[in-house]
């Protein structure tokens, strides 16, 4: 679809709070070859979702019908990228897949070039757009590298800041919070760590926007049918791919991936065994109950109905930390700081107790969800110059946040997830000259976690080393 111009005649098309408002009379035609048109007898005129923009547009032109479009007003952008950096194969085909319908989503792994494919678009498009990301260090860091790209003042919604320009980035929340006001003011939407907008909340959001091309980034897509769906109806649906293994060597770094099992002590052996004994009495009470239907969710709500089941859930939980946080695993961590002294080292754990822990046994320095803003930048900036060459996190490393001076990355502890398991992988592979990036995973053999290793290893990128 080309940039369409309206008529001065024919019924009006209005943007109002996430929605548009089409004028025409109940009786009309039109509207019964429209079906996401809802006649609304507040106003006496039709209405559909925002996003359904591009398909009323479309439908006027072909049927070369007139139309009055007083909904989109984005502009037209003279863009240049200011960068020297020619753009690798993969990138200029994931544009030219992009582009034949100016919709949907490309899938590359972390230190591959997303945002630099997202410049690509944006300078091609040249119309107002909106950058979306899930946290503030990510719109932050968009922001930086699109005012160096173009050389232009980036327009900035989150963090406190309520900035708009023709090229803007913004928190997924920032964007759902304006969608009301802003919903026509963009032409093109890019979805950073688009993975997230199949969830109700941000469904919401990405239909009251009328920007009838969208482009998503992700290196982790959603893979359940339902969200896949979803994800297609918001962005479109996969229009490019690469994965890690395709590119390691080339155009990311060459990795390595090493599990390294621990045993638990005696004492903690016997605590596993006698928490996770009271856990499986009333789980296996509870799978005869509920043959059939014997879920997690519909597990924890039945515990939480009886003492007994609470005194489980409590077990459970006691018997999963045990093994997440293993003495052995922290002389392990010991052992692997010696070993890699002088790199660059991320050490990933499932929870900030954990976290916290490391980093008061071994000083190093922390970052968490409850870090502050100026006190994250400056110890991301010390991790890069070197000066702390050691960085503890949970989970706020997992996405986005560009580390390229990461080498050795350690799992101590993390979820049974695939994406988990990608993103914390793809935190050190970003290509730099000599580099060779490595993977340990620290695992309790002899408890759950075991499990929950094999299950997020369920990827390509983990097969030559399983």
């Amino acid at each position: 679809m080309e940039f369409l111009e309206s008529s001065p005649k024919g019924p009006q098309i209005r943007f109002e709070r996430g929605t548009l408002t089409l004028g025409l009379p109940k009786s009309d035609k039109v509207a019964k070859e429209l079906p996401f048109l809802v006649w609304d007898d507040r106003i006496g005129a039709y209405r559909a979702l925002a996003q359904e923009y591009r398909n009323l547009i479309r439908w006027f032109f072909k049927a070369q019908l007139p139309y009055q479009d007083l909904a989109a007003q984005y502009n037209k952008l003279e863009l240049k990228m200011q960068s020297p950096h020619r753009p690798h194969d993969y990138q200029t085909e994931a544009l030219a897949r992009w582009e034949r319908s100016k919709r949907g989503v490309c899938v590359l792994p972390t230190g591959s070039g997303k945002s630099f494919l997202a410049q690509m678009v944006i300078q091609s498009l040249g119309r107002s757009t909106l950058v979306l990301a899930p946290t503030i260090d990510l719109i932050l860091q968009w922001q930086k590298n699109l005012e160096q790209a173009f050389g232009v003042e980036v327009g900035l919604l989150g963090g406190g800041s309520h900035e708009i320009k023709d090229l803007t980035v913004s928190t997924y929340d920032s964007a759902r919070n304006l969608a009301p006001n802003l919903g026509n003011r963009f032409c093109l939407l890019v979805f950073d760590e688009c993975h997230h907008l199949p969830s109700p909340g941000l469904a919401e959001m990405a239909r009251s926007y009328i920007a009838p091309y969208r482009l998503g980034l992700t290196a982790t897509p959603v893979a359940e049918p339902e969200r896949i769906a979803l994800s297609a109806e918001l962005t479109g649906p996969v229009v490019y791919q690469q994965q890690i293994d395709q590119l390691s060597g080339s155009h990311l770094s060459p990795y390595k991936v090493v599990t390294l099992p621990v045993e638990l002590d005696e004492e903690e052996r016997e605590a596993y065994e006698h928490y996770r004994s009271i856990y499986l009495e009333f789980k296996d009470g509870f799978n005869l109950l509920f043959r059939g239907n014997t879920s997690w969710s519909r597990f924890v709500m039945h515990a939480y109905k009886s003492p007994e089941g609470r005194e489980a859930l409590k077990a459970f939980a006691i018997q999963k930390d045990l093994g997440l946080c293993a003495k052995a695993k922290f002389d392990l961590l010991a052992q692997l700081l010696i070993k890699h002294q002088g790199s660059r080292i991320l050490i990933f754990t499932n929870d900030n107790k954990t976290a916290y822990l490391v980093s008061g046994l071994f000083l190093l320095p922390l970052i968490t969800h409850e870090t502050k803003a100026k006190e994250r930048k400056e110890i991301l900036a010390r991790f890069r110059d070197g000066r702390w060459p050691v960085l503890v996190n949970s989970r706020v490393l997992n996405e986005g946040v560009d580390v390229p001076e990461a080498q050795v990355a350690v799992i101590l502890s993390g979820t049974a997830t695939v994406r988990e398991h990608v993103q914390r992988l793809g935190r050190i592979l970003r290509k730099q000259e000599g580099k060779e990036a490595l993977l340990y995973e620290l695992i309790t053999i002899g408890t759950t976690e075991v499990y929950a290793s094999k299950k997020r290893r369920d990827h390509r990128a983990y097969a030559p080393f399983s």
